[in-house]
């Protein structure tokens, strides 16, 4: 899926609408239980998906991969915190486990979290996301469907092409947008799921490999 942008007037105050509703829902949610923050992303997201689609309640324990957003959940309850980038704050059930066990993200602008299950998360920036796809030839280089994602973002936000690092707007970009890495192992992993956030929504996911 992609984000449009109204493109009259009735489409704006829809959307205007739209926006006061998430907000207040948001707010309602945090008086009651002091539930996930609402996130720094305060542009339209450029790219938009459904992979976090699926709503379900704390501790869903998850099969691997699959994100999902949870609501009413209170931070407290969400584990530790245990990385925080662009906005976003990566909470842990069980910080000392190198078991899969559940994890949470907060910062999106629906105010709610979104879980998922790994045995260890990295953030990643989009700088060093660039460093590292841009040094390798074109042959070299594969596209799941974060890096798909991301190359549309980084065209529409930056003004380049693809397979072009962002350039001067590249802070702007990484305050707004980031990588986490969910790991089936906390080593020796043979392939890794990774979630783009991007403006306060999971833009997308996908399967890496080394």
């Amino acid at each position: 899926m992609r984000s449009c942008v109204p493109e009259a007037c009735g489409g704006v105050e829809v959307r205007m609408v739209g926006m006061m509703k998430s907000f207040l829902a948001a707010l309602g949610c945090c008086a009651l239980v002091g539930c996930a923050g609402a996130g720094l992303g305060t542009g339209t997201p450029l790219v938009t998906s459904d992979v976090d689609a699926l709503a379900v309640g704390p501790g869903a324990a998850l099969p691997f991969g699959e994100i999902a957003t949870t609501c009413g959940i209170a931070t407290a309850d969400m584990g530790m915190p245990v990385a925080a980038a662009s906005g976003y704050t990566v909470y842990d059930t069980a910080p000392t486990s190198t078991a899969v066990r559940t994890h949470y993200i907060d910062g999106f602008s629906d105010g709610c979290a979104r879980q998922f299950t790994a045995a260890l998360v990295l953030t990643g920036d989009v700088s060093t996301h660039e460093g590292v796809r841009y040094a390798r030839t074109p042959a070299q280089q594969r596209y799941s469907e974060t890096d798909t994602a991301y190359e549309a973002i980084k065209r529409a936000f930056c003004g380049v092409g693809t397979g072009e690092p962002c350039g001067s707007r590249i802070d702007a970009l990484s305050r707004r947008t980031v990588f986490v890495t969910a790991y089936p192992q906390f080593s020796g992993s043979n392939s890794w799921k990774e979630f783009l956030l991007h403006e306060g929504t999971v833009a997308a996911s996908g399967t890496e490999t080394p």
